[in-house]
């Protein structure tokens, strides 16, 4: 425990000169440094009396208490908290226009752009709006979701994306650099199984994730790249649409073909989240395929873990690098929140979203349960500061692509069944359409 502690200081002294070292609202390499953003400075009387309740369906919110006791040092006599809501899909509408309305809700992406909920957009503030002083600059432009009015109805608090957790400790007692390139991705493999690891590679294979992490974020590239034509063709499902996945399918083909993940070992986790985590805490997994939102359970299970517990490691959460180029930042927003315009301490709530706005708050929120944060500056998190140094022409924002659910499907249905040798690259382009599961 000593060690993992001597660990954590340095992580966080890390992060402290992290934040002290950047005071603007951080940008992307390739994109031009943003306008200085300046510190939150309280708008209303420090004495100021009343309540902010926040609903959701996390069934716990620490880190949202923790920004709450941030907040309540401007503003000492102010009451936050924040409520479960049971059955969220159904009870929410009912409960924003209730005598004791919420005062902000979690939102998501489907309510605002294609399963729209009306009845919810009507009753979201345009936190937008220039006379709330929200500044959004430290938010990426392309994670603001605006409705058909071109509000914005919520701003993002977490968001996802999918990677490879990386031991690091392995890497550098196998005296093996992490790889940032597709061909360093298989000569670290190479090396790894010449010094006698059997599988290089894990990642949960009881349902289609098992290589989605590699294959997914490069797909959607090549979609994007190849145009409107492309991603017609996809969404019609036919042998048209599964030319268009063939590069993807070689790309995985070469990756199994070098032996860098063994199926069969993948199937012995039952689920892609606490098995997950567990096994890779064993320490002799160099590299896991996950999501953050696998990612986001690590901390919380370090002392669950008696291999963890008993010999520590330095991890981080890396992109999968497809290409000679690197990987992709595929991001999608995860959780936002909204403001209820019925709420009855308004001008308080929006002070809150102003307060929590920024860098810094963001940031924090992310970090304490550890999943990506909507911010240009990713750098106050060591375990996600990889995806924060890819260029913006390798961030993709999922809602954008426009690949329908039934597409969806069917290149995942295709990666899976190729990658555990189940189909050809022909069978799977030819195909594409009417692949049924196997």
């Amino acid at each position: 425990m000593k060690q993992a502690k001597r660990y954590l200081c340095f992580a966080l002294s890390l992060c402290l000169l992290f934040s002290l070292a950047s005071c603007t609202s951080g940008s992307q390499p390739g994109e031009p440094a943003g306008p200085e953003e300046k510190p939150y400075e309280p708008a209303l009387d420090p004495q100021t009396t009343g309540s902010v309740n926040v609903v959701g369906h996390y069934s716990n919110f620490e880190a949202l208490e923790s920004a709450f006791n941030r907040f309540t040092e401007f503003y000492p006599n102010v009451k936050m908290s924040y409520t479960y809501l049971d059955d969220y899909s159904n009870t929410l509408a009912a409960a924003l226009t209730s005598e004791e309305a919420p005062d902000i809700f979690f939102m998501y992406p489907r309510m605002i752009t294609g399963q729209a909920r009306s009845d919810l957009l009507t009753l979201a503030e345009d936190l937008s709006d220039d006379s709330l002083n929200i500044d959004l600059s430290c938010l990426r432009e392309d994670l603001l979701q605006r409705d058909a009015e071109g509000h914005l109805p919520m701003v993002p608090v977490y968001c996802a994306t999918y990677g490879m957790m990386v031991n690091e400790d392995l890497f550098e007692k196998e005296e093996i650099s992490v790889p940032k390139t597709y061909s360093e991705l298989i000569a670290a493999c190479d090396a790894f199984r010449s010094a006698g690891y059997e599988s290089p590679i894990l990642g949960y294979n009881q349902g289609s994730f098992f290589t989605f992490p590699l294959y997914y974020p490069y797909f959607c590239a090549q979609i994007l790249s190849e145009g409107p034509e492309a991603l017609e063709e996809v969404n019609g499902m036919g042998a048209a649409g599964g030319e268009h996945l063939r590069s993807t399918l070689e790309l995985l083909s070469d990756f199994m073909d070098h032996g860098c993940a063994d199926p069969e070992l993948s199937k012995m986790m039952e689920n892609d989240y606490q098995d997950v985590i567990m096994r890779f805490f064993e320490g002799d997994v160099p590299m896991m395929m996950a999501s953050s939102n696998t990612v986001s359970g690590t901390q919380k299970r370090e002392s669950q873990s008696e291999s963890f517990t008993a010999s520590p490691f330095r991890y981080s959460f890396c992109p999968v690098p497809s290409t000679e180029e690197g990987g992709y930042f595929l991001t999608s927003v995860s959780m936002g929140f909204a403001v209820n315009t019925k709420s009855r301490n308004l001008e308080l709530t929006n002070e809150f979203m102003r307060f929590l706005v920024t860098t810094e708050q963001m940031n924090q929120v992310a970090a304490d349960k550890r999943m990506v944060t909507p911010c240009k500056d990713m750098s106050l998190d060591s375990v996600y500061a990889a995806f924060g140094e890819l260029p913006e022409d390798h961030v993709i924002y999922q809602y954008e692509i426009g690949i329908s659910g039934d597409a969806d499907s069917q290149v995942q249905k295709a990666c899976w069944q190729l990658s555990n040798g189940l189909i050809s690259i022909e069978d799977a382009v030819n195909g594409f359409g009417n692949l049924q599961d196997k």
